[in-house]
Order: structure tokens, then C-alpha cells, then sequence
């Protein structure tokens, strides 16, 4: 979207106050409303802005910058304040040869002097036609310095003017009155300016466009104004001004062509005229731009508009016919698979070519309506970017889906296949026309032209562009299309056509070169015949004057330099420093700047700025680069700089990539680029925005007046204080209703997309890494991104910043945001359910990212938030072959950086980055294909079928080396065992060689030669010493520069070794053999190594491989065991069996050695064991995979290889995963204490869980002799009650102790009573029983076996139903004492006690009828009757306890309510389809669980997400919040603090607080706190069962009457 800008037109002697208050209070205050209303930059053009008067733009410039305003403004353009004065008359600028010498031969009659006429204007015959031209005042002091004559007048420039102006208006008058001037022509020389401006902006604009205000202040004042001792001049001012107010402009009333807005006042009271007008201004523009704003939004920005812009921009720029042309025109007629190549060396005008035939093809093949699609490519792109940019604007000229979520590569080249596939079957024929192919970035390899089709469909023209030498570009296409002869050069220009082109950009200008000039200029065109040349060659000869004398050495040939003498010439008409400044921002921003964020940054720049603050007056604190200083510049620019849309808003970028090139060279070292950087930093991060006051550093290269007397001594600059007036930045644009007009309608909240696209930049650029690690973890930029579409976006930086800071934390975000990108992009408020879900678990291992997810306030935020998390999923990086690449991966290595190369079956091998977020395959041919794969610190050794051995080290940042192996058998390369990398040096082996090879620089030298086959190699700390371990248990010690044999030992048992374990004091070190056996030698002698202690393994199973933990604990694993042993003692502290059928493939400790990380065969998922209990406490999933390789990196991360790719996750994170308390079974009951401290959870096992919410700690077990099938808790929290193995077991929650153990019972269910004293225990098959907590004494014995059983609110009855009747059953007695009989009113299915009115029950009947039902009198009242329709299932009721509302079914994806009080029934629409099971209710809330919704469904969901918890209100159905589980749930209770409890079935629990700000409620526990997690070596305290039952129940038969 295009910005508003606004040309301020008035006389700037006179609007003084005016301008002051708008420019400081009432611009700054609309363009803030702009921004964050309508997302849109809001400009002022006020020529007279801060500058001195000398300084003030010509009338032509002053058009120009009118003219920009017009053309390019969204609404509003133009506002004029029209006051008392009518201003100076202005001189013309150019006045034509006959008339001026007219004006001086009638002067000379008249007597009046010509020197001032002469002295202003000069003689011109490069103008057409021939004139005189009005001096600038820049010219006439350069003149006036230069001739020594003119240095001794004093005249100032505004003198000369002045008296140019007087004789100009006297003998224009006599000219009119002898008809020597046209009255038409002669109007030139006596309006003003402020009526130039009026004429020129109103007198031609469209009626009805009504994009033009007008302000008029009419004073009573004005007819006694003084006149200065010159009256006829001010009555003809009067006369003029007059006419503008009464005439002119009522007349364009009239037309509907201009708003004029009339106010009448005192002259004194200007200040008060100006802020009233400020008022009225700015509603009035802002109803203008809101009106344009609505009739501009339809509009979709996209890559088709973006593409269809720039294709505009360029063609606009074809000024000379080229044969090339009918070339193309041949092309598209012909009947060919192959594609048009057009190539062309730099500035030939490739680009401009291809805009103008794709401007053009509709037109050739009108009868066939072509489907055009161009994509011109960015030097900054990627491969990726292009093939996206080219389905996306194939799927929306065909009106066909694409999702535009990410991709990877491989998916993009088949969806670009599929898409051209599909569009060949279209009647309209599609022509693609891909400009700068060449130029996409690709430093691994040969150019990637796969994604290419070999032969063309049907109906499908290609046009590609490129210069003939970039990156093997012709050898490529040729390669790729063997036999196609459609390859053409874009030649020069002929000379003639050169000046074709320069006449007709002359003409424009109404401007020629005199025949003296011509020969130079032919001479600099066949030196030079490109586009680029003669539009600069054009530039220059626009600033010649016939007065100039043209050299040979006037012109020259060469872009570069001639680029270089456009700046020299911008820098000496605009200032050098706003010049350089300008253009190094422009060229140094991502995606090019708009122009309202370039006078921004300028006036962030303190050189910049310093040249703009006032000489005579006092330094303001509001100070800013003037707006049209900006302009004028870019005016001048104008033909170099275009504009393109990027992401929907319009930036300035540099047409030709050369002005780069120059401008790089000229202005920017790489110490000025990161201060660019910084300053462009601070500007998009609002640093100093919205009053934020900055030190302005001044030098004493500036001179102007202090606030306070200073003085700038020894070049130490001087400081004050400004406000630049800088917009704000913030991440999300929020608008106020306020700022909308009356019935209005817009989006609320927009994202920064400036901010989001160039603040990382220009922070990574700066090298301000850590704000930018720091920024990618602001859960506002998060929210932004993705409300911006740009997930793609953010994982690249996420990526990009994560080897540079906050690695583990930036790693977690991209392991978690990665999966979602998608869903995120669509629905980006559920960001903060995401987070919360995964990231929330480990804030206690990453505190840096706890205000990621625990922000208040956040966009999107959640309002259920975790208290206490369950067992997390771990996040984890992948990266899978892709679908194309269908052989299995057999090799692979990984350095300590994590950089990977993996080899497939096929031989082909790939490189994947450090975050495994790009993989780049390795060029191969038919002859090379790699077997084997080994790395040693950051160096990679690589064996090929053909037995060569290539190297590749990750610091070098080369490509593939063949290391030189002299006398090598090719055999034994091929089969290469070890490799290891020390001081410098490559060593490796070979299977079955007792000689070690050595490489220094890729060639090698003189190996080390062992007595034994060698087997394992290690080095000391220093790197000094090789250590070469071999059959027969033989270590050989090598000095690592010289090769000799410094000693060697033998390990007794003789068996061949497999590791040797240096520690890190270097003195000692455990050799492994294949057994398992270990020795411990002592080397602080090396040449005579002692053993220290020795350990045999007993069994004959093979090591398949080591680990050693900085706990010193060493793992050996084998194929049927793993033992944990003591690297210090040598003892076995643990021993693990695999289990039955299954053995291990490999296995590691985490860096604590808490816990076992297994690969077992056959197995689908990666196991991780407690090591001290032996329990299985995480699986972690590899996609379905097989691992057949685990990496430790740097103890810090996890690495594993499977058939189809490679995971990646923290190790810190499977730490926190598996010390997370669970019971491993599946939750069944969940209850809680009424105050919340503590909550119990069952599980079916023997053990009842207490567990503590603060710290989210497991408090403790409760063992019985048997599993637990029921367990109650006492209203006063005093008592637990549980049912185990038919016993009844009564605890003492303040001690854990069981007080009683009651056996008898045949109970299957326990109530307490609500004021806490008593219990029931239910029995299905005998009685049951009433009876004291504290004693376990029976009250009494209830013979009636009642279904949903309840006690009463009161403790008085227990309520259930019997054979279609609803019982109160007295507690005291056990005699039924009321009963709602099914003989009344139908059969009871459904019944719930109110808990605010315990005297009252309410009744659902199967009839479908509602009752309540008054206990102490059993009367019964008919409240409500459900529709016939309405089936009621019997199995849910839940009511809330003031009885108002009640739910109660659930169907599908709706829920239920009665409302008992208004007596009607309606359904809350759920999130998803509801699990009946998990549905509870509060007063005012529904809280349930639910699968995810059909718009869950899509492949962009995450797939880890299994279930959702959500709650709403009742009253009104509003989502309150919601919570995404990535486990399955088996339990819910909500406690009256609104708490959500969720037992899993892996018997981990889950705690989430509600609260709705909306209503006032904040939930106490609402603040996550991150849970302390028990160490795994802790175990949790286990209260046992008394022994034996200490009493016992006997059934005793009674008669009841």
C-alpha cells in the first residue's frame, strides 16, 4: 500500500505560527494514527520546512514535489493555507530567448538599469527553446566567488532578487501596456507563489476527487495592515489575494474539486486560529485517508501484484525498439520443448527486455489469452524463494489451492512439476519468464537446474535470462538441455539508436545539445553503448548550459565512473553528508526503505541532523530532517531508485544492481557498514521513538547558537538534547476505536511488517547478536511473525542466530515452533497454547525464555495456564531424506559441533548444518560413490567405491580435498576403521593394518607402524601423544610430530582392545577390550606405564560400544547387556538385561549418569531407563524409524541416525522428560484438598500418590496390600479413605500414617460426608454402612442398594436412585425417611443436591421432565420440560450449585445446558468433539476435554497434539481458554479454586489454573511457576499399611419394618 503524502501549500512569511503547531503537534499525532490504524506512512511536504530562504526549492522543484505528491498519495494530496498575505511575486525560471530581450529593450526606454536582470539570469541554448534562466543561488555565489570583480559588490543574492523582481514588475506593466507581452504570458511574472502552488494543484484536478483541503483565515485586521510606504503594491497584492479567496477558489467549490473551510478572526489571536485549525486538519485528512484506505483494501498483495509491479516498474524503462524482440516473437509462436535462453553481459538490459515483452505478450497473442507469469530474481534470494514465488502466482492465476506454508525443496520442485503439469491442460498457454536466474546464491556445487523440466508441455513457453559467465551457468543449461539451439545474446546498442535514446530523454526534458557539444558526445557513445550509460550520459548533459565548455575529458566512458559523477553531482547540489548518508542506508537495507522510514533515519543520525539545525537561533528540541529535503533528493534519483511492494508495502530499492557495487565502494568500509547497521537497528526498534529524547553529538564543524553558552574546545563535540519526532515501532499495530471514523470498520490489530522484516537484519548485521537472540524470544515478535505470515521467516533467523547465541534456547523454540509453522500462520493466537504446552516443561533448565511463555498481556495469551506440567514431550530437531531420495542411510558421521555426513545405500552423501535446518548434497558422479564416512573433532574422512579418500574440515570452510595416499592399497582405504585429528594432524587406520596412516596438509607422510592389526587410537590432552591400541591388547605410544615409539604396555588378558579412555588429568587411562575387561594404567611415565587395577569380564558377549560420563561412570554395552560401572573403583554398580526377544544396538548416559539412553533393535522409538530404579521412564520418538547410531555433543545434545534421517534434541530436556514424577500408569482418579496444597492421585496399583502442588513434588506414596479401587477424601482434608483388595484403609493426612485398616466391608465405593466426620462405604453385594472417620465405628447399616449415590449438602441423607425411584436414605438411621416415586412422576433417571439450597434436590425424569424436590416436605415442583426430540443420556447431569445451570448431554462436538432459572435449553458449541467422560462445571464455567476440531485436522496441525482441555463461560458460551495436551488424558477433576486437574495414562499429572480477566477473575495460582523436579536419585517416601486389619465388619441381618 502506497503512503499518504501531503504537499502543504502556503506563504511562508505568513503561516509562520501555523506551520509551527502543525509541524510539531498535529503531523507527528496523524501519522502515529496512520501507522497504527491503517498501517501507513504519513507524510508532510512543506517546502519551507526549517530551512533558510536561500535554501527554498525553485518553483519548478516546487511543482515537481506537488506533482510526486498527486501522483503517488493514498487520498489526500494537497492542503493549502490561504491567510492575509499574498506574498512576494516570484521570478520565472526560465524565460524565453525573444521575450526577455523584449523585457530589457523596453527596460532600457524606460531607463531602468539590466545588471540586476543580468545578474540573475543567464543565456541558455540547451534549453528549447532557446531562453534565459533564472540563477540559483548556489550558481550566483559560485560566480561571485569566482570572478574577483563581483567580490568587491556586496549585493546579496536576496538584494539582486529583490531588485530584479521590482524592475521586472515595472517594465512588465509597460510591456502589457504597448502589447509587447501576451496578458496570458505576462501573469508569470506577478503571481506568487502560494498561487503558482494553488493554480497548479486545484485549477486541473478531476471534479468530485475531493483529495484537496483548503484552509482560509480571513482577518478582521487586514484592511489596516500596514503598507509599508507602498501602497499601489499592496493594493495590487490585496487586489490578487482578493481574487484567490472570492473567485478562485468558490469557483472549485463549485466543481466539487477542492474542500475550502472559511474561518473569520483576529489577527492577534493567531496562536489560538492555529490550534483550532490543527483540530479541524486533522479530522478532515483523517476521514479523507480512511475513505481511500476502504476503497484500497480489496486489493491482495501477493507474489503475483508483487511480480506484476516490478515487471512495470522496469518495462517503463524500454526506450529503445530491439531486434531481439521478433526473436521472442518467433518463440512463442513456434511448436518447441525447449526453452528461450536469453543471455547478455551486465547493463546490457536484460531485465528491462524481458519487462517489456512480458508487458507486451497479451498483446501479440491476443486470440490465445496467455496466462503471463514473470519472476524477476533478488541477488539475496534463494532457489527455494524463487520456486515459491513462481507456484504461488501459477495457483492464483488458475484459481487453483496451494498451501503456502513451508516447504522444503524437494516438495517444491514437485509442486512446481504438478503445477505446470496441470496448467498444460489448460486452453490459455502459459508463459514463464524467469529474469537473473543466474543470480540465485548457490555456493555448494553446481547450479541446481533439477526442478527444470527436461522437455516443455505442451502450451508452456520458458523464458530465462543470465550473463553468460555467472557460476557455470551456460554450461549448466546446456548440459541440462543438450539439444536445444534456443540460445540468444542480447548485444550492444548501435550508436544511432544510443542517440535516438538520449534525444527523445532530452526532448522530455526540453532540453538539446548544441551542435559544439554533439561531436563529444558521439565520440563518449562509441566508446559506450549501454542503456545505463546514456541515461546517466542524459543526467549529465541536463546540467550543461551553453556557457560550458565541453572537452573530450567532459565525458567519459565506463557505468562505474559515470555513477561515480551522478553522486559528485547530488552531493554538491543536496550536501554531501545527506547524499552519502542516504544512499548507504538505502543500499544497506534488506528490502529497501520507504521514503517516510528514510527521513526517519536520517534524523536519527547525528552528522545528518547537525547540518540541519538553525545558524542564528537557538537549537529546538523538536528537530527533524525536513521532508522535502528528503524528496527533492529522490526526485533526483528518480530513474535509478524505483519502488517495489514488499509485503504489501512500498520500499525504495536501486534498479541497477551497479549503484550498489559503487556505492559499496565508495561510502562503506565494513566498520561504516555496522555503524549503518546499528543506527537502522535502533530506528526499527524504536529506540527513539515517541518523545524518547537523544544526546545529539555536535562537532565543531557546526556552528549554531546554544540554548546554554558553550563553547567547543580542542574538537571535543558538544551535546544536546533532541526529539526527532521518530514514530513508534512497536510489534503489533493496535487501533482504538476512537481513531475510526463514525460507521466505520477495520482491522483492530496489524502487524509491523517493517519491523519484522528489518530489525533481525540489520541486528545481525551490527553484530548486536545477543539483542537479537533476545528479540527472537520476545513472545510479541513470536505473535507478530506469525500474524504476519512469515513463519518461514522466523525459523530462518531462529536457525541463523542459534550457533551464535542463546543456542540451547533458540534450538527449543525451532524444535517446537517448527512442526506448527503452518497452523500458527493461520491461527497465530494459539501461539501462547503451544508454548505453554512444550516449551513451559523446561523453564526451569532455559530461565532466559521464561518470559516467552509467561508474558502478560501477550496477543493471544491463554487464561489456563500451567501450574504443575505433566510428563513433556521432548522436543526435537529433524531432517528426513527427501521423498526423492529413496535409499536407505548406512553411514554417518557427526563433529563436535554437531555438523553431520550421512551416505546412503546408493552412495550419495549429504552435509547437514550444525541446527541439521539445511542439508546440501555432495556432487558426485557416476564414478565416485561414497562407502564410508569418519570424523574426528570438526574433520570429516570420506572412502569412495574407486578407493579414493577425500577430507573435509568444517573450520576451513572448503570443499571436498583427495588427500595423496602414497603406496596405499586402495582396498584398505575403502575400508577405513578410525580417524583421529591432533595438532594439525589427520591419523587414521584401516581394518586389519597394523600401520597408522598420517596426513598433514592432504598429503601424507610417514605412518606410525604398529607390531599388532590396530584397533582403537586416542591422543593425550596436549596432543603430543598418540596412543594405538591393537590385538592381543598391545598399546603403542607415538610422539605425534616425530613419529617415534615413546613405550608401549600390554593388558594381561591378551584380548584385542576397543577404546582407550584418557582421563582428564592426563596421567591416567582405562583401556576397554572386546569383552568388556578393563585396565587402569598409571602414565605419568610414559615410558614406563604402570598398571594400577584390573576387572575381567566374565562373559564372552562382544562390546558394541563405550560411553563415559563426567560423573565418572563408564557404560559398556553389548548386545544382551549394559553395565554401569565405576570408572574410578572399576566396580559394576548396575547391570541391565535387555528384555526378553530383544537385544541393544547402542546405548549412552546422560552427563549425570542418572540415565540409560538405548537403541534396541527392531524397535521403532529410542528408550531412556532410569539407571538407579531400572524403569523405563521416556521413549523418544524417531519417527517410526530405525536408529542404528547415537552422538553424544559436547554432553549437551543428542544425536540419532536412522534409515531415513537424522534427530536431534537437548540432552537437558530428556533429563527434565524423565525426572518429570509419574507412576507409568495410567491415571484413574484425581482428588483434591480443598486449600489446593495437596492432591492424590489413583492408578489401579498398590500405591496412592500424594502429591504437592508447590514445587510440583511427589509428597509421597500411600502402599496398601492390594491395588486400590476407590479413595475419598474428608471434606476437612483431616482423613484419606481408600478401598484396597476389599479393605478399607483410613490415613491421617497430617501424619501419612494409617490409623485404621477395616476388613469386611465388601464396599466398592467411599463417600464423606461434607462436613467431614463421617464416611459411607457403598456395597453392591452386601451392606452399607455408616461410620465414624476417627474410629471407624458404624453409625448404622443401609440395606438399599442405590445407583449414583450422593450424600446431601446438609450430611443428613444419602440420595440414590432404586428400581426407577429416587431414596433419601437418613445417615443416622439407615430407614428411607423421603422418596420421589416413579409412580408420580415417571421414572427417575438423573439427579443432582443443591448445594446452596441443601433442602432442595433437582429431578430429571425419563419422561423428560425437570423437577426440584423439597426434602423436608417432599413437595415436588414441575420446573421445566425438555422437547420430545431430546434423547437424555442418563449417564451425565452436572449442576451447578446455586441450581441456575445444569449440563446435561453431551453430543458430538455440543454440550448441553439447561437454564433452570429462564427455563430453556441450549448448546455451547465445544473446540471439538467432546470426551464425555472429561466434562465438570463451576457456577459459571464448562470445563472439558475434547479431540482436536476439524480445522485440527489439517496436515498443518501439530501431530503431537492429542487432546484438547478447554473452558467457557456458561452464561454467554465464550471461550475462556484452552490448553493443548500432547498426551492422552484419563482423569479430570476441578477443584473449587478453579484448578484443573488431568491424570495421563503414562500416570503423570497435569495442574491448570483458570482465570478470566474479562470478568475480574484472576485465579491466585494463575502465575506458572516452574516445577521442581525430583532428582532421579531421589526417592519418594513411601508410607506402608498397618500389617494386619485392626478391625473388622460382620454383617449382622436385621428386619426392617
Amino acid at each position: 500500500m502506497a503512503c499518504v503524502k501531503i504537499y502543504l501549500c502556503s506563504n511562508p512569511e505568513d503561516s509562520v505560527v501555523e506551520r509551527k503547531v502543525l509541524r510539531e503537534d498535529v503531523f507527528p499525532k496523524l501519522r502515529e494514527d496512520c501507522r497504527r490504524t491503517y498501517g501507513l506512512d504519513f507524510r508532510i511536504i512543506d517546502p519551507y520546512e526549517g530551512m533558510d530562504p536561500g535554501s527554498w526549492p525553485t518553483q519548478k522543484e516546487r511543482l515537481q514535489l506537488l506533482d510526486e505528491c498527486r501522483q503517488n498519495s493514498l487520498g489526500p494530496f494537497f492542503v493549502g493555507l490561504v491567510g492575509r498575505q499574498y506574498g512576494g511575486a516570484c521570478l520565472p525560471e526560465q524565460v524565453e530567448l525573444s521575450e526577455f530581450l523584449t523585457i530589457l529593450q523596453v527596460g532600457q526606454q524606460m531607463g531602468c538599469s539590466s545588471a540586476a536582470l543580468e545578474k540573475c539570469y543567464r543565456r541558455n541554448e540547451n534549453t528549447i527553446p532557446p531562453s534565459f534562466c533564472l540563477l540559483s543561488q548556489h550558481a550566483y555565489q559560485k560566480q561571485h566567488d569566482t570572478h574577483p570583480r563581483s567580490k568587491l559588490e556586496k549585493n546579496s543574492w536576496h538584494d539582486v532578487v529583490a531588485m530584479g523582481r521590482k524592475i521586472l514588475n515595472e517594465v512588465v506593466n509597460q510591456c502589457l501596456l504597448e502589447g509587447n507581452i501576451n496578458p496570458e504570458k505576462a501573469q508569470k511574472y506577478f503571481r506568487s507563489s502560494l498561487e503558482n502552488d494553488l493554480r497548479y494543484a486545484l485549477q486541473d484536478s478531476p471534479a468530485n476527487e475531493r483529495r484537496c483541503l483548503c484552509y482560509v483565515h480571513n482577518t478582521s485586521g487586514e484592511a489596516d495592515q500596514e503598507k509599508n510606504g507602498n501602497e499601489q503594491h499592496f493594493e495590487f497584492q490585496s487586489s490578487r489575494m482578493k481574487q484567490l479567496r472570492d473567485d478562485f477558489l468558490p469557483g472549485l467549490v463549485k466543481s466539487h474539486r477542492v474542500l475550502v473551510y472559511t474561518t473569520a478572526g483576529d489577527c492577534v489571536c493567531q496562536q489560538r486560529y492555529a490550534e483550532e485549525l490543527g483540530q479541524q486538519l486533522s479530522s478532515h485528512l483523517m476521514g479523507l485517508v480512511h475513505s481511500s484506505v476502504a476503497m484500497e483494501r480489496h486489493q491482495a498483495y501477493n507474489p503475483l501484484s508483487q511480480q506484476r509491479h516490478l515487471c512495470h516498474v522496469f518495462s517503463r524503462l524500454y526506450r529503445i525498439e530491439r531486434v531481439e524482440v521478433s526473436q521472442v516473437k518467433a518463440y512463442l509462436e513456434q511448436d518447441t520443448k525447449y526453452p528461450f535462453i536469453l543471455i547478455g553481459g551486465p547493463c546490457t538490459g536484460k531485465t528491462v527486455f524481458l519487462a517489456h515483452c512480458a508487458s507486451q505478450i497479451k498483446t501479440w497473442m491476443k486470440d490465445q489469452n496467455p496466462v503471463v507469469i514473470v519472476h524477476f530474481t533478488d541477488m539475496d534470494g534463494s532457489l527455494k524463494e524463487t520456486l515459491s514465488s513462481l507456484c504461488h502466482q501459477i495457483a492464483l492465476y488458475y484459481n487453483q489451492p496451494y498451501n503456502v506454508c513451508p516447504k522444503d525443496l524437494a516438495q517444491l520442485k514437485k509442486t512446481f512439476c504438478d503445477f505446470l503439469a496441470r496448467s498444460s491442460l489448460s486452453p490459455n498457454p502459459l508463459i514463464l519468464i524467469i529474469d537473473g536466474l543466474d543470480q540465485i546464491p548457490n555456493t555448494n556445487g553446481p547450479l541446481d537446474l533439477s526442478w527444470l523440466p527436461r522437455t516443455l508441455l505442451s502450451n508452456i513457453k520458458l523464458l530465462i535470462s543470465s550473463t553468460p559467465t555467472k557460476s557455470g551457468f551456460l554450461s549448466a543449461m546446456k548440459t541440462h538441455y543438450p539439444e536445444s539451439p534456443l540460445l540468444f545474446e542480447l548485444g550492444l546498442l548501435e550508436s544511432k539508436s544510443c542517440n535516438q535514446m538520449l534525444s527523445t530523454l532530452l526532448s522530455t526534458a526540453n532540453k538539446k545539445i548544441t551542435s559544439g557539444q554533439q561531436m563529444y558526445v558521439n565520440q563518449a557513445i562509441k566508446q559506450c553503448s549501454l542503456p545505463l550509460y546514456i541515461e546517466l550520459l542524459y543526467r549529465q548533459i541536463c546540467n550543461w548550459s551553453s556557457e560550458l565548455e565541453v572537452t573530450a575529458e567532459t565525458l567519459v566512458p565506463g557505468i562505474h565512473t559515470n555513477i561515480g559523477r551522478f553522486l559528485d553531482h547530488l552531493e554538491e547540489k543536496h550536501g554531501k553528508v545527506l547524499v552519502g548518508r542516504s544512499l548507504e542506508y538505502l543500499t544497506l537495507s534488506r528490502c529497501g526503505l520507504t521514503e517516510a522510514e528514510l527521513t526517519d533515519i536520517l534524523s536519527c543520525d547525528d552528522e545528518v541532523l547537525a547540518t540541519f539545525l538553525p545558524v542564528k537561533n537557538s537549537a529546538p528540541y523538536k528537530c527533524r530532517v525536513p521532508e522535502f529535503v528528503v524528496e527533492r533528493l529522490l526526485l533526483d534519483l528518480k530513474g535509478f531508485l524505483g519502488t517495489r511492494i514488499t509485503l504489501g508495502i512500498q520500499t525504495l530499492f536501486w534498479i541497477s544492481r551497479h549503484f550498489n557495487l559503487v556505492i559499496f565502494r565508495r561510502y562503506l568500509c565494513s566498520n561504516e557498514q555496522k555503524k549503518r547497521h546499528s543506527v537502522l537497528a535502533n530506528y526499527f526498534s524504536g529506540r527513539w521513538a515517541r518523545g524518547t529524547s537523544k544526546l545529539l553529538s555536535i562537532s565543531g564543524n557546526y556552528r549554531m547558537k546554544m540554548p546554554k553558552p558553550q563553547v567547543i574546545q580542542n574538537g571535543v563535540p558538544v551535546k544536546i538534547s533532541t526529539d526527532g519526532q521518530i514514530p513508534g515501532q512497536p510489534w503489533m499495530f493496535q487501533a482504538s476505536t476512537s481513531d475510526f471514523p463514525a460507521n466505520a470498520s477495520c482491522e483492530c490489530t496489524h502487524p509491523n511488517m517493517r519491523k519484522l522484516h528489518e530489525l533481525p537484519f540489520h541486528l545481525m548485521q551490527s553484530g548486536n547478536i545477543e539483542e537479537l537472540g533476545r528479540v527472537l524470544m520476545s513472545p510479541e515478535f513470536l505473535y507478530a511473525t506469525f500474524h504476519a505470515g512469515q513463519g518461514e521467516d522466523l525459523m530462518f533467523w531462529l536457525e541463523t542466530a542459534s550457533p551464535k547465541v542463546f543456542h540451547r534456547e533458540l534450538g527449543l523454540l525451532t524444535a517446537v515452533l517448527k512442526p506448527s509453522v503452518c497452523w500458527l500462520t493461520e491461527y497465530p493466537a494459539d501461539l501462547a497454547l503451544i508454548m505453554q504446552a512444550n516449551v513451559f516443561p523446561f523453564i526451569h533448565v532455559f530461565p532466559a525464555l521464561e518470559d516467552t511463555v509467561n508474558h502478560d498481556g501477550a496477543v493471544g495469551s491463554t487464561e489456563v495456564n500451567t501450574v504443575l506440567s505433566p510428563t513433556p514431550s521432548v522436543p526435537a530437531t529433524h531432517w528426513v531424506l527427501p521423498t526423492t531420495e529413496m535409499s536407505p542411510i548406512t553411514k554417518a558421521a557427526i563433529s563436535h559441533s554437531g555438523f553431520a555426513i550421512v551416505i546412503q545405500n546408493n552412495g550419495c552423501a549429504w552435509v547437514l548444518n550444525g541446527n541439521y535446518s539445511q542439508a546440501i548434497k555432495l556432487p558426485q558422479s557416476s564414478e565416485v560413490k561414497f562407502t564410508d564416512v569418519r570424523c574426528s573433532t570438526e574433520v570429516f574422512m570420506l572412502t569412495t567405491q574407486c578407493g579414493k579418500l577425500l577430507s573435509w574440515d568444517i573450520n576451513a570452510l572448503s570443499q571436498l580435498h583427495e588427500v595423496q595416499m602414497q603406496h596405499q592399497d586402495p582396498n584398505s582405504i575403502s575400508t577405513m576403521e578410525g580417524v583421529l585429528v591432533s595438532n594439525g594432524m589427520i591419523f587414521l587406520f584401516s581394518k586389519g593394518t597394523s600401520s597408522v596412516s598420517v596426513l598433514a596438509e592432504d598429503m601424507a607422510i610417514a605412518p606410525l607402524q604398529c607390531p599388532y592389526n590396530v584397533t582403537c587410537m586416542s591422543c593425550s590432552v596436549d596432543g603430543h601423544m598418540i596412543f594405538c591400541g591393537q590385538k592381543k591388547g598391545i598399546v603403542s605410544v607415538f610422539d605425534s610430530q616425530s613419529g617415534h615409539l615413546l613405550g608401549s604396555f600390554i593388558c594381561s588378558k591378551g584380548m584385542s582392545l576397543f577404546d582407550l579412555i584418557l582421563h582428564e588429568n592426563g596421567e591416567t587411562m582405562t583401556c576397554v577390550d572386546c569383552t568388556g575387561s578393563l585396565f587402569v594404567w598409571d602414565l605419568k611415565i610414559i615410558t614406563k606405564p604402570a598398571l594400577v587395577k584390573e576387572s575381567f569380564s566374565h562373559d564372552k558377549w562382544e562390546v558394541l560400544n563405550t560411553d563415559y560420563s563426567e560423573s565418572d561412570h563408564l557404560l559398556i554395552c553389548k548386545k544382551q547387556q549394559i553395565q554401569i560401572i565405576d570408572g574410578h573403583f572399576l566396580d559394576t554398580e548396575d547391570q541391565f538385561n535387555s528384555p526378553k526377544g530383544k537385544t541393544f544396538v547402542q546405548a549412552v548416559l546422560d552427563h549425570h549418569a542418572h540415565f540409560i539412553i538405548a537403541i534396541m533393535e527392531d524397535c521403532l522409538f529410542i528408550f531412556v531407563w532410569n539407571r538407579l530404579t531400572g524403569q523405563c521412564v521416556l521413549t523418544l520418538d524417531i519417527r517410526g524409524t530405525q536408529a542404528f547410531k547415537l552422538v553424544k555433543i559436547k554432553d549437551n545434545f543428542l544425536t540419532a541416525v536412522t534409515s531415513t534421517g537424522i534427530t536431534h534434541w537437548d540432552m537437558d530436556l530428556i533429563s527434565v522428560a524423565a525426572s518429570t514424577p509419574k507412576s507409568n500408569k495410567k491415571v484413574l482418579k484425581v482428588v483434591v484438598e480443598r486449600g489446593g496444597d495437596h492432591f492424590y492421585t489413583s492408578d489401579g496399583s498398590e500405591q496412592v500418590w500424594r502429591w504437592a502442588v508447590l514445587g510440583g513434588r511427589v509428597a509421597g506414596l500411600l502402599l496398601h496390600c492390594g491395588p486400590v479401587g476407590a479413595l475419598a477424601l474428608s471434606a476437612d482434608c483431616t482423613h484419606i479413605v481408600t478401598i484396597a483388595s476389599g479393605d478399607i484403609y483410613i490415613w491421617d493426612t497430617s501424619t501419612n500414617e494409617n490409623i485404621h485398616r477395616i476388613c469386611g466391608s465388601q464396599a466398592s465405593q467411599i463417600l464423606t460426608t461434607p462436613k467431614g466426620k463421617f464416611a459411607v462405604s457403598l456395597s453392591e453385594i452386601s451392606l452399607s454402612r455408616v461410620w465414624k472417620l476417627c474410629s471407624g465405628h458404624v453409625v448404622c447399616s443401609i440395606h438399599h442398594h442405590l445407583r449414583d449415590a450422593v450424600i446431601s449438602p446438609e450430611s443428613t441423607f444419602l440420595l440414590g436412585i432404586q428400581s426407577g425411584d429416587l431414596l433419601a436414605v437418613s445417615l443416622w438411621s439407615g430407614y428411607v425417611g423421603s422418596r420421589f416415586s416413579r409412580s408420580v412422576c415417571s421414572e427417575v433417571v438423573a439427579f443432582h443436591p443443591l448445594a446452596d439450597h441443601p433442602e432442595y434436590v433437582v429431578v430429571i425424569t425419563i419422561s423428560g421432565a425437570l423437577y426440584t424436590w423439597k426434602l423436608t416436605d417432599e413437595t415436588v415442583c414441575h420446573q421445566f420440560q425438555f422437547p420430545q426430540s431430546f434423547q437424555y443420556p442418563s449417564l451425565l447431569f452436572k449442576l451447578s450449585s446455586d441450581g441456575m445451570y445444569g449440563i446435561i448431554s453431551v453430543v458430538g462436538s455440543k454440550i448441553n445446558i439447561v437454564d433452570t432459572y429462564h427455563g430453556k435449553l441450549y448448546s455451547l458449541n465445544a473446540e471439538g468433539q467432546v470426551c464425555q467422560q472429561f466434562v465438570d462445571m463451576s457456577d459459571k464455567y464448562v470445563v472439558y476435554i475434547c479431540k482436536p476440531s476439524v480445522r485440527c485436522q489439517s496436515c498443518s496441525f501439530d501431530p503431537n497434539i492429542k487432546q484438547i482441555l478447554a473452558v467457557q463461560r456458561v452464561k454467554d458460551g465464550k471461550r475462556v481458554g484452552m490448553f493443548y495436551f500432547c498426551k492422552t488424558p484419563s482423569a479430570l477433576a476441578l477443584s473449587e479454586t478453579l484448578c484443573v486437574y488431568v491424570g495421563f495414562e503414562d500416570g503423570s499429572i497435569g495442574m491448570y489454573a483458570i482465570s478470566d480477566p474479562e470478568v475480574g477473575y484472576i485465579n491466585s495460582r494463575d502465575k506458572c511457576q516452574s516445577a521442581r523436579l525430583m532428582s532421579p536419585i531421589d526417592e519418594p517416601v513411601v508410607w506402608t499399611p498397618m500389617a494386619n486389619p485392626d478391625l473388622i465388619w460382620v454383617d449382622v441381618v436385621s428386619q426392617f419394618p
